[in-house]
């Protein structure tokens, strides 16, 4: 016989495992926020700070000069994004055997594929800024992410929370690359699990099959933004619904009977976009396609 999970204990469940199973958002500004009670499609605007150098004052008493606060603010939309399932009651009784394998991680996983896809659409649709790198050619490769962190660091972008989000054709390439072996190779376990490909020349490199296979995009973690909402709590009669967050991420799993069809109606929704918040900070790599 199944064993069935309240809304609440499928709400813990679900949260984390979005959490863990997205790649992209993890290398961005994240937006968090609280229950949201707008419309589909309503947007939440990013306020990036510019860049200003102090000034010297010659003489003592001399007239200073003044700086303009400068803040550009950057609209981010947000859409619904959900995973809806009908359970029978003759699925409740005689087939589920685990709902959070069964129902949950595939809800997940739905959602996760999803909200990854606003920000790689965001990250496919930039124009490239070093193209025609032959990725079968170790120095056109070194060369190009060479450049790649050298203008990031003239647009005077930090050094920490660099990365390379890259399609899955570059992996075999990047480890074909003797430096980016062994950098590799001396590297924490972290670097060989999961998306992870490997770290190099300040960059940390990441994959995500959402992603152009032979493109990549290096950029700083402020380069481009993901906002989260959680939708806000429903509590009407016949719906059983549960919220949670954590790192950002939230989620709400919400559970009603239909007496009609004699089955339960599974919901895990979220509020989610993605943007450029700054192209400035981000630099496009295009890969010549194999022959």
């Amino acid at each position: 016989m199944a064993q069935f999970l309240t809304a609440k204990q499928i709400s813990e469940v679900a949260v984390p495992l979005l959490a863990r199973r997205m790649v992209l958002p993890q290398t961005v500004t994240m937006i968090p926020g609280g229950e949201y009670a707008g419309s589909n499609g309503d947007t939440v605007t990013v306020r990036v700070r510019g860049t200003q150098e102090g000034k010297i004052q010659d003489n003592p008493g001399d007239e200073i000069d003044l700086n303009e606060s400068d803040e550009t603010p950057v609209d981010v939309q947000i859409h619904h994004i959900y995973d809806a399932r009908r359970i029978t009651d003759e699925d409740l009784t005689l087939k589920l055997e685990d709902f959070a394998v069964q129902v949950t991680e595939p809800q997940v996983d739905a959602i996760k594929r999803k909200a990854e896809k606003q920000l790689a659409a965001e990250m496919n649709g930039l124009a490239a800024d070093i193209d025609d790198i032959d990725g079968d050619n170790e120095d056109d490769v070194v060369e190009a992410l060479l450049e790649a962190a050298k203008r990031l660091s003239d647009e005077d972008v930090p050094e920490d929370q660099r990365y390379i989000a890259h399609g899955t054709g570059i992996r075999t390439k990047l480890h074909k690359i003797e430096p980016f072996y062994f950098a590799n190779a001396s590297g924490d376990d972290e670097t060989l699990r999961e998306n992870i490909t490997g770290r190099l020349f300040g960059f940390t490199f990441v994959q995500s099959p959402a992603l152009n296979t032979w493109e990549a995009t290096a950029y700083h973690s402020s380069g481009f933004a993901w906002a989260n909402r959680v939708p806000r709590r429903d509590d009407a009669d016949a719906v059983d619904t549960a919220m949670h967050e954590t790192d950002g991420l939230g989620a709400r799993q919400l559970m009603q009977w239909i007496p009609q069809r004699l089955s339960k109606y599974s919901v895990l929704e979220t509020y989610a976009g993605a943007k450029v918040v700054d192209e400035d900070r981000v630099v496009k790599l295009a890969f010549t396609e194999p022959a």
